[in-house]
């Protein structure tokens, strides 16, 4: 290992531009955060060989990335099994194979770093093997922060008054974030005005998508939809708002909480038992519609509460910030690295030759050559083993 830390950061969502979900912007931001260090060098989804690749991702494209660029693994755990259900259509039925992947994906890992001590506990459930250490996901406080300026901005774009009480929601529109509360809980406040921001970036494999398409087209009057919004833009809609209003009924450590935090807006959440440990007593937890409701009035009615809960968001956004995270994350790096690999990944990793690479292609195995599959495989492998040499 040289002066710096290389490290591939492979993410699909980055790949494929998925913007308008969490893994996207968390994969982001880690990687400015860490661009800006002196101690590691980031790159995102390349080619080559890497002292780390850092996954984001489960999927094909991203495990063969960081088996063929990684010298050691690390894999951050944004999914676990329930994260699927009421995010994907059918996903009751393919969950169990599901399961199934996760586990066999999390286990490649030198290091999976999960993002709460919830979903630390549910991986070991699961059967993951692998190391497991906490490291939350982070928010760029440069990008987020309160500000009136973008708050009169914010409300000119949506079509409010200074005097509107808004409750705001960001995330996908889908039945595990609670979109049907969020909907009652307008109803029965109508002089309040309700905003969701995001929208369906899977589109027609979002569950629930046509009943949720119906639902926005009969939404009161006093509800916005504004669809998706460009990440940049969304501290602009975060401050025209009063209270973050988060109704989802399962999140690991999300980012949209983390992003309200910063703009300073006060955060009622369902009762998730994921959120205690890490939000502390820094937000306000119901446990169904008629709390929200309640603790939505309280902080409509009574400044005081509405302001102790401001000042306790922001201390939540800054234990998390993006530089606190990057930190964490190096330390991660530097731990593995100081140890062998889990699994000896040489002839995938394409490392200097090794002995069992050497014996790779001097055993006996290939004695029978003639066939042409047999014998282009054979030189196909040779000509790699030269070109490392």
């Amino acid at each position: 290992m040289g002066n710096k830390i290389t490290v591939n950061i492979v993410s699909e969502a980055q790949a494929w531009e998925v913007k308008g979900q969490g893994v996207y912007t968390a994969t982001l931001v880690l990687t400015e955060a860490l661009k800006k260090r002196d101690d590691v060098e980031v790159f995102l989804n390349a080619n080559g060989l890497f002292d780390i690749a850092h996954l984001h991702t489960p999927g094909p494209y991203a495990i063969s990335k960081g088996l063929l660029t990684g010298r050691r693994l690390v894999i951050s755990a944004h999914v676990v099994p329930e994260s699927v259900l009421g995010s994907f259509i059918l996903s009751n039925l393919w969950l169990p194979l599901f399961t199934s992947y996760l586990v066999r994906y999390y286990n490649l890992a030198d290091m999976v770093v999960a993002v709460s001590p919830k979903v630390k506990e549910e991986l070991e459930e699961i059967g993951v093997k692998a190391p497991i250490v906490f490291v939350p996901n982070p928010v760029n406080l440069e990008r987020f922060y309160k500000s009136q300026e973008l708050r009169m901005e914010g409300r000119r774009r949506l079509g409010l008054s200074e005097e509107d009480f808004v409750a705001i929601c960001s995330g996908q529109i889908q039945p595990r974030k609670g979109v049907d509360t969020f909907l009652e809980i307008a109803n029965s406040l109508p002089f309040i005005k309700f905003v969701w921001v995001g929208g369906q970036p899977f589109s027609v494999l979002t569950a629930g998508y046509i009943e949720m398409n119906e639902k926005i087209k009969k939404a009161p009057p006093n509800v916005i939809f504004t669809g998706l919004i460009p990440y940049e833009e969304m501290p602009i809609y975060l401050n025209a708002a009063d209270i973050f209003f988060f109704p989802s009924y399962q999140e690991n450590f999300p980012m949209a909480v983390l992003e309200a935090a910063s703009c300073g807006l006060p955060l009622l959440l369902r009762d998730n038992p994921e959120y205690r440990e890490p939000y502390r007593d820094w937000y306000i937890p119901a446990k169904n519609d008629e709390e929200f409701k309640n603790y939505i009035l309280k902080l409509y009615q009574d400044l005081s509460f509405r302001e102790e809960y401001q000042k306790r968001a922001l201390r939540l956004a800054k234990e998390y910030n993006a530089e606190n995270v990057a930190n964490m994350m190096v330390e991660v790096y530097k731990e593995i690295l100081n140890k062998p690999p889990r699994m000896r990944r040489d002839f995938l990793t394409l490392e200097p030759l090794r002995e069992e690479w050497r014996r790779l292609f001097q055993n006996a195995r290939y004695k029978n050559l003639h066939s042409s599959s047999r014998r282009r495989k054979y030189l196909d492998l040779k000509n790699i083993q030269d070109k490392i040499e």
